[in-house]
């Protein structure tokens, strides 16, 4: 006989508490809502990260393109894309990005090829 952890789900070791888990209703998603406030302190944060990281050597090659790739995007419609995150900042995203932008591309003229 194998001596071991017996990993089959036996939910008849578990109480009541566990019954959900043979349930076959789907589980009510529960949203909770999020203020305003929230939300653009989100988007602050997103924004100041994202820049944040673009400019930091350390981060790969991957991370730089995904955030320039989500800077450049003008057809997100996602609630956390670039344009709606400066939106909710109050910040203009044609000005915020031309001045990355420019700063980027200046920064990647000087390195040596």
């Amino acid at each position: 006989m194998r001596r071991g952890f017996d990993r089959s789900l036996n939910l008849d070791l578990f109480d009541d508490q566990w019954l959900w888990l043979q349930s076959t209703e789907t589980l009510p998603e529960e949203v909770p809502p999020w203020t305003d406030t929230e939300i653009a302190h989100i988007c602050d944060c997103l924004l100041e990260d994202s820049l944040h990281n673009l400019f930091d050597g350390r981060c790969s090659m991957k991370t730089v393109v995904e955030i320039y790739n989500w800077l450049t995007n003008t057809g997100d419609l996602n609630p956390f894309s670039f344009i709606n995150c400066c939106k909710a900042s109050g910040l203009d995203p044609n000005d915020i990005r031309d001045a990355v932008l420019g700063k980027f591309e200046s920064i990647q003229n000087r390195k040596p090829h």
